[in-house]
C-alpha cells in the first residue's frame, strides 16, 4: 500500500517550497534547513533509484556479499529488515510503484515461498545469531498474504534469526480489504504498528485516484485495530492529489484528527506518467498547483499541531506521548529506509522483489521484476540487482543522522 511519492523537500525543478532546494541527493542534503536535514537524508537514500542513476549492476553480486561478510564477522549485532510485498487488490491511479495487482493466489503463493529462501540464504551469508529490532512488511499490502503465508514468513525469520517480544514490528494494510481476523493474525505474530492509507476523503479527489475509502470505512478498521491490540494506528495522507482545495482538505483534516491516530504521515503526489502509466488517467489539469500545495501543507501543520500531535521530521505528525516524540529530546530519533525510529542503528536488509536495504552505508536493491527475483533464488543467489557503495560525503552524513545526532529534529 506504501506508494512512492516525492516527499516536500524533493519536488521538480524550479517547483522547490519554502526556499530549499529542489532536487535532494546524497550530496544536496546539506542544504536543507537543519530541522529537516536529518529525515531528508534517508529519504533521499531510499530515492537513489531515481537520483543516482549509476548504481553498479555488473558487481552488485559481489559488492552485496562483500557487505554481508563484513556483517558476518560481527555475530550478535541486531538487523532491521524491510520486506516488500508488491501485491495489491487493484492499482491505485496515483500510484508509481512496482506493484502487481489483482494477481492470482498461485503467485503470491510462490512469492512467499520464495521469501522464505531468501531469509534462509541470508542467514547463510550473516549467521543466525542475532536480534531483529525492526521488521516492516510494506509494498503493495500486508493483507494480500494469506494468514497462513505470514505465519508461513514470521516462523521462517524466526527459524533464521530472533525476534525479541519488543521487537518494532510494524505493517502496511489496505482498510478496504482487511479484516478483523487478519488484523488479529498480524497482532497475534507480533505486529504493533499498523499503517493504513487514507490519501484524501473528499469523494471527488477519491473518484479521479480510483481509490474509494469513506470516513467510515477508516474509522471501523482503527476501531478494529485498537480491539486487536495494535499501539500505533498510522494514518497517510497525500497532497497535490487531483481537485484537491482547502476547503475539502481542511474537511479531511477534521474528520481524520477525529478519529486520533497514533501518528499522521503526509506525502506529496508525483505526477510522472511517463513512468507510471496509470497515472495518464489522471487529469494532470485538475492538479492543484504549488502554492495550493504549500498552502494545504501548511494547515495540515497547524492543524496537527492544534489537536495535540508533534512534528517528526517534514512529514510525520505523532502523539506527545509516542515513542518518537519521546526519543526526539534525547537524541535517540533517527531515520532510515523504513522511517523514523527510536531503534538503534543497525544494518537494514531489505527482502522481496524491489527490497531495498543499506548496510554501512552502502545500499543494494533487489531485483524488482518477480521473474529476475525468482531465477536468482533458484540459482541459490542473492537476488540484488544494483548496488551503490558509500561515498564519504555519504558515509560523513550518514553517521551524522544515525549517530545520535538527531537533535536536528527538535
Amino acid at each position: 500500500m506504501r506508494i512512492s511519492l516525492k516527499p516536500f523537500w524533493r519536488r521538480e525543478a524550479g517547483s522547490a517550497a519554502d526556499g530549499e532546494s529542489a532536487q535532494v541527493g546524497a550530496g544536496a542534503v546539506r542544504w536543507l534547513r537543519p530541522a529537516r536535514r536529518a529525515g531528508a537524508l534517508a529519504e533521499a537514500a531510499a530515492q537513489w533509484p531515481d537520483t543516482e542513476p549509476h548504481a553498479d549492476t555488473e558487481n552488485a553480486q559481489a559488492n552485496y556479499q562483500s557487505a554481508l561478510q563484513t556483517l558476518a564477522q560481527r555475530p550478535g549485532e541486531p538487523v532491521a529488515l524491510s520486506i516488500r510485498l508488491p501485491f495489491c487488490a487493484a492499482r491505485c491511479l496515483f500510484c508509481d510503484r512496482d506493484i502487481l495487482a489483482a494477481q492470482p493466489s498461485d503467485v503470491i503463493g510462490s512469492y512467499a515461498e520464495a521469501l522464505a529462501d531468501e531469509v534462509a540464504l541470508l542467514a547463510q551469508h550473516i549467521g543466525r545469531d542475532r536480534d531483529v529490532l525492526q521488521l516492516h512488511l510494506g509494498g503493495g499490502t500486508a493483507n494480500e498474504l494469506s494468514d497462513s503465508q505470514l505465519a508461513g514468513l514470521v516462523e521462517a525469520l524466526q527459524t533464521a534469526w530472533r525476534l525479541p517480544s519488543d521487537a518494532e514490528m510494524s505493517a502496511e494494510c489496505d482498510p478496504r480489504r482487511v479484516t478483523r481476523q487478519h488484523l488479529e493474525m498480524l497482532r497475534g505474530l507480533g505486529f504493533r504498528h499498523v499503517t493504513f492509507g487514507v490519501a484524501d476523503f473528499d469523494i471527488t479527489v477519491q473518484q479521479a485516484i480510483g481509490r474509494r475509502n469513506s470516513q467510515a470505512l477508516i474509522d471501523d478498521v482503527c476501531v478494529t485495530a485498537r480491539e486487536a491490540g495494535f499501539e500505533r494506528i498510522q494514518l497517510e495522507l497525500i497532497v497535490g492529489l487531483p481537485h484537491q482545495s482547502a476547503s475539502g482538505w481542511r474537511s479531511t483534516l477534521d474528520r481524520l484528527i477525529a478519529m486520533a491516530p497514533d501518528r499522521v504521515a503526509l506525502s506529496c503526489y508525483q505526477h510522472r506518467p511517463d513512468q507510471a502509466p496509470a497515472q495518464h488517467a489522471i487529469d494532470s489539469a485538475a492538479l492543484p498547483d504549488g502554492a495550493l500545495c504549500t498552502e494545504l501543507r501548511s494547515m495540515t501543520s497547524t492543524a496537527m499541531l492544534s489537536a495535540g500531535y508533534a512534528p517528526i521530521g517534514a512529514s510525520q505528525f505523532v502523539l506527545d506521548d509516542d515513542e518518537l516524540a519521546l526519543a526526539r529530546p534525547e537524541g535517540r530519533l533517527r531515520r532510515n529506509l523504513i522511517g523514523y525510529t527510536a531503534t538503534p542503528a543497525v544494518p537494514l536488509l531489505g527482502l522481496g522483489a524491489g527490497g531495498v536495504g543499506e548496510i554501512d552505508g552502502s545500499m543494494f536493491w533487489n531485483h524488482a521484476a518477480l521473474p529476475a527475483w525468482h531465477a536468482a533464488l533458484r540459482e541459490k543467489q542473492l537476488p540484488v540487482a544494483r548496488a551503490r557503495l558509500a561515498c564519504a560525503e555519504a558515509s560523513r552524513l550518514i553517521n551524522e543522522v544515525s549517530g545520535g545526532k538527531s537533535r536536528w529534529l527538535s
